[in-house]
């Protein structure tokens, strides 16, 4: 099958570059699909992609109707360069037009969000809040034109409420290694609003006192100025190391004694699946939609109730006296064994073989 992928950039290192870079190698390697990628940042991927993935990219600039303009026309030249049987998007707001460029082609939306999804506080009354609720009202509407809708669990599809909505969860591709944890609470995530770092630190700052010995290890992309003024302020930076992002994260969920997750929004994040998957125990407040599609029970890890810090607070004091025992571990792996690459990818499969074959009279 030839496939044409949409979305911003390969360079960045965050899940959703790395699954995509995962599943579009897969789909060369074990089914010998004619991938294309569209990008609109010309810098390399952090992830290694198979050199037979053919990537072009966009040159957007000029105000917003120059931009909105010249990312159609850049869509439109492409599809009909590449003559793809199915195209998948996974491209932001904009992404939501693409059934208006008329592009005669079958068109798929990968979400990997919640629907409700924030990237600055509510308090903020602004232009930007604006947008937000602007996008909110009409982005279910827009989606409705696809051929399809993907989303990574039940509880995304339930805040769609699409007809069209198929799940297929991220694949976990994790080979764990053996464990030597250390008392080191291990957080992945890029510094901004939507995953929290800014909840972690004064939660941090109250475990430190009854754990003098943890440390607090954050990888993450982004502008750290503002987590470490927070961590300086509340006394605790000498117990706070910031970590710039490692394409290969195995080896440190092996020596962390706890994963932390305090986002905002999720998917199905893949750090929280892959600190399972590595016997890890997990703390995660239960927050859109993602970290309950994966914490299921209390026997998988902790699943806090969304903002409630001192229960937070009480299930890391519960790992740190169980350590170095890990009692989640192995329930926690085998939760995650339902995430085997090779089931995800046979829905993949099925879903885009699907779509080709009913495409005629079906286009949008």
């Amino acid at each position: 099958m030839k496939l044409l992928y949409v979305l911003p950039r390969v360079s960045g290192e965050g899940g959703v570059q790395r699954v995509i870079a995962y599943k579009l190698n897969y789909l060369v390697t074990h089914f010998d699909y004619d991938i294309h990628l569209l990008c609109h940042d010309q810098t390399l991927s952090f992830y290694p992609l198979d050199s037979r993935i053919q990537i072009y990219y966009l040159s957007l600039e000029g105000n917003p109707w120059s931009y909105f303009q010249q990312y159609r026309r850049g869509i439109k030249d492409t599809v009909a360069i590449v003559k793809p049987e199915v195209v998948v998007v996974c491209d932001g707001f904009k992404g939501y037009f693409l059934p208006f460029f008329k592009l005669n082609v079958p068109l798929v939306f990968e979400v990997h969000g919640s629907y409700y999804n924030r990237i600055y506080p509510s308090s903020d009354w602004g232009w930007k809040n604006v947008k937000y609720i602007f996008e909110l009202l009409i982005k279910r509407r827009l989606a409705a034109r696809f051929n399809c809708l993907v989303v990574l669990s039940e509880k995304a599809k339930e805040e769609w409420k699409l007809p069209s909505t198929v799940v297929i969860p991220n694949p976990n591709w994790i080979v764990p290694l053996p464990r030597h944890p250390q008392k080191i609470a291990l957080m992945v995530a890029r510094h901004s609003y939507e995953k929290g770092i800014d909840r972690i630190l004064p939660i941090w700052s109250k475990f430190i006192t009854l754990h003098p010995d943890w440390k607090l290890h954050i990888f993450g992309s982004g502008s750290k100025a503002s987590s470490k003024k927070q961590a300086s302020s509340l006394g605790i930076l000498d117990t706070v190391h910031f970590k710039e992002p490692t394409p290969d994260i195995t080896a440190i969920y092996a020596q962390s004694g706890m994963f932390l997750m305090t986002s905002r929004f999720e998917g199905l994040p893949m750090a929280l699946m892959e600190a399972m998957a590595c016997g890890v125990p997990c703390v995660a407040y239960d927050c859109p939609v993602g970290p309950r599609a994966l914490l299921l029970t209390k026997e998988h890890g902790y699943l806090i109730p969304e903002g409630n810090s001192e229960a937070y607070l009480s299930a890391m004091n519960e790992i740190a006296h169980d350590f170095p025992n890990t009692p989640h571990a192995s329930t926690a792996m085998s939760s995650v064994a339902r995430f085997q690459p090779e089931k995800v990818m046979k829905q993949w499969v099925t879903l885009l073989e699907s779509i080709r074959s009913n495409a005629k009279g079906n286009i949008v």
